[in-house]
């Protein structure tokens, strides 16, 4: 996976003295020129040039240095600098006797044998114990040369990774992604409000993935939409920047925002030490066109973080009981909307089971935010008097769950206690009124 672009490479203004965020997104009126750049690498490809030089041709073409600097780690998705490896050099199969795989191998045994003659490579007689060197291995020494410094950058050439030349608008939609990607890494806050009618999948879509991508989230349904409040990384960890979750983030709310319109972005960024606020629309005009890196590579998508663990004994010890009765177990399929705060909650399991339905939700060992958010919404389930619902809880949690008129089971990570989750579930099916 490619790296973030730096702090110091993020294209943005400042508005009111400082405390508004306004980033510097590329639009379609920017295709003529990115076509052009994108035009000029390809006359590039095969070439022997450097990274610098690279980036000071950017630089000099836009007149903009973070803005190239933002755009050139944009198009290092689709291009690259390259060495010459073993065999490009050598030929295949030339050094065979020698059994070694790539030019790092060789390059162990020069030096090894560099070491055992002279303990260290005297300037001066470099040429000569390259010629040595050569001679007993049977190769040119022109070549053992160049593979000893095919990672300097005068011996790199670029490279175009996909096998089609980049289109402008793609160009700009990464970038725009990248960018935005970058704000998310320092946020503090950031709520994301989606307006229209949904249905109940779609919601259930966006918590999931905020789920098993470990991004702590409130979600609360109002009458056209749907708002997700995300805990960012710099108040989560206390952190500068914490750019893995930031891309976690960015995995979460990208689907929606890449494909859907109407979505207004607000977030609290922490930026030199200081708190500023940054506000995208996804409804007007110069609304940023956004293209996620993992549609270009599928394999640079974040990997979902989630330990199910728990949920599969949980759900591999009750499938055979539940099903048993002709009743039925499935996993995160009921959306909860608690009734004061409009909050959601999406159960791990539901047991339907004559006609009634009864809700599982694991609780398990993490940071404090995440506790805090899982206490609140069992206080609200309390207080409404919700009660088909059970909290499978981690015993590390006790104390803080030990006092919530709830339904609650503890665990270890050695113990679950299926039989006793099972005699709750059969004794709330049992109760006439839930």
């Amino acid at each position: 996976m490619l790296e973030l672009i730096p702090l110091s490479a993020l294209p943005i203004i400042f508005r009111a003295g400082g405390q508004i965020i306004i980033p510097r997104f590329l639009a379609l009126r920017d295709a003529k020129w990115v076509s052009e750049v994108i035009d000029y690498l390809e006359n590039l490809v095969g070439n022997n040039i450097s990274e610098d030089y690279l980036k000071g041709v950017l630089e000099g073409f836009i007149g903009d240095y973070k803005l190239s600097r933002a755009l050139y780690f944009s198009l290092k998705y689709f291009y690259d600098f390259k060495k010459k490896e073993l065999e490009e050099i050598f030929g295949r199969g030339a050094l065979r006797p020698l059994a070694v795989k790539n030019d790092w191998e060789l390059k162990k045994i020069f030096y090894k044998w560099v070491n055992e003659k002279h303990g260290y490579m005297p300037l001066n007689a470099r040429d000569q114990l390259l010629k040595e060197f050569a001679k007993r291995y049977n190769m040119e020494p022109e070549k053992l040369e160049e593979l000893l410094e095919n990672e300097l950058p005068k011996n790199q050439f670029l490279i175009r990774k996909t096998q089609n030349k980049p289109k402008p608008l793609t160009v700009i939609g990464l970038y725009n992604f990248l960018v935005l990607e970058k704000l998310l890494s320092i946020s503090e806050e950031a709520v994301l409000t989606i307006y229209g009618e949904f249905t109940g999948k779609i919601i259930k879509d966006i918590i999931l993935r905020a789920k098993r991508h470990e991004v702590i989230a409130d979600f609360t349904k109002l009458r056209n939409g749907v708002v997700i409040k995300i805990v960012g990384p710099h108040q989560l960890f206390k952190l500068p920047a914490v750019s893995e979750y930031g891309k976690h983030i960015a995995a979460v709310i990208a689907p929606v925002i890449a494909t859907y319109e109407s979505w207004k972005l607000w977030m609290r960024i922490v930026y030199r030490k200081r708190k500023r606020t940054c506000e995208i629309k996804g409804y007007t005009e110069d609304s940023p066109m956004l293209t996620p890196y993992w549609a270009i590579n599928r394999e640079a998508k974040p990997k979902e973080t989630y330990d199910s663990s728990i949920e599969e004994r949980i759900y591999n010890g009750l499938r055979i009981p539940i099903t048993r009765n002709g009743w039925k177990i499935h996993r995160e399929s009921d959306v909860i909307i608690l009734p004061k705060s409009k909050k959601i909650i999406i159960p791990d399991f539901t047991i339907n089971a004559n006609s009634k339905k009864i809700f599982i939700e694991v609780i398990g060992y993490w940071r404090e935010k995440y506790v805090k958010k899982k206490k609140e919404k069992f206080l609200e389930l309390s207080k409404e008097n919700i009660k088909n619902i059970i909290a499978v809880i981690d015993t590390k949690l006790r104390k803080e769950f030990d006092k919530l008129q709830i339904k609650k089971i503890y665990y270890t990570r050695d113990h679950i206690p299926i039989g006793k989750l099972y005699r709750e579930i059969i004794d709330l099916i049992k109760q006439e009124t839930l």
